[in-house]
């Protein structure tokens, strides 16, 4: 294993985000993107790919992953159309540059989980499809921005597309924030991870004996180490279950800033890698 960060350029364009990631010691970087992003323009790399790829080939940092958290199975037709192909077009670009995993959101449709099951089913098996033809694995995010936030969801999600290609990337911050026991869900689904948001999150307990978890701000988000999660257990069911990538800093931290949070959680988490 060896440790990243996401960025969606928070440190500048891509040259130098890779450059000041080599400074700082970091083995990797995930990317976020959309469809309007200039630090990765998915449209410019699919048209001509080889800058880009000079560009990672001289990098001694690598890209772990590159990701969409949109929103393909949308109620609005137009909208799930450009997410989708937005999500296809990412594949081709990870296949094009040899990054093996893009990650993202399987999206949120209005109304029960069976019915956004119905609509995973209409609209991810050409996803996948593609996903299995390029050899790249898909990391869907546990986050309740789309409808695969908890373990019941991922059952029910991954019966319908059993494809192993189709896994997660696991964010243990998100199941804490739920009262889900993070660890032993990863180990549960721990054939399923494809990448990490190596983030944390705090339960405020005298917020919630005061307003309850339907109030706002009990549960921040926090640095790897500064909140609840015993690290040591979770990184140990990671290498129970063989997974030998990208620990990724996902820094939502509301008390330290971007440049200085990914040092902390760097600092914390070097003690898990040989």
């Amino acid at each position: 294993m060896f440790i990243g960060f996401l960025t969606g350029g928070q440190l500048g364009d891509l040259r130098k985000t890779l450059k000041w990631a080599e400074e700082k010691g970091f083995k990797a970087i995930s990317i976020s993107t959309d469809p309007s992003s200039k630090f990765f323009d998915v449209n410019a790399i699919i048209s001509d790919p080889k800058e880009t790829k000079e560009l990672l080939k001289n990098s001694k940092v690598i890209v772990s992953a590159i990701g969409f958290y949109g929103n393909p199975i949308h109620k609005e037709e137009n909208i799930r159309k450009e997410h989708k192909k937005f999500f296809l077009d990412l594949i081709e670009v990870a296949y094009k540059l040899e990054i093996p995993v893009v990650t993202g959101w399987v999206g949120l449709y209005p109304g029960s989980i069976d019915d956004n099951i119905k609509e995973i089913k209409k609209v991810w098996p050409e996803i996948v499809k593609k996903a299995e033809d390029t050899n790249i694995k898909i990391a869907i995010e546990n986050c309740p921005g789309n409808i695969a936030y908890r373990p019941d969801v991922w059952e029910k999600m991954f019966e319908a597309i059993p494809s192993k290609n189709f896994g997660l990337e696991f964010d243990p911050s998100h199941l804490i924030c739920q009262m889900i026991d993070a660890v032993s869900v990863a180990d549960e689904f721990g054939d399923r991870i494809h990448h990490t948001h190596m983030k944390d999150a705090q339960v405020l307990w005298e917020k919630v004996s005061r307003n309850g978890i339907r109030s706002e701000g009990w549960c921040p988000h926090r640095l790897p180490g500064f909140g609840d999660l015993n690290w040591a257990d979770f990184i140990t069911v990671l290498k129970k279950h063989g997974y030998d990538y990208a620990l990724s800093i996902e820094h939502e931290d509301p008390y330290f800033k971007y440049e200085e949070g990914l040092l902390l959680a760097k600092k914390f988490l070097d003690q898990f890698i040989p």
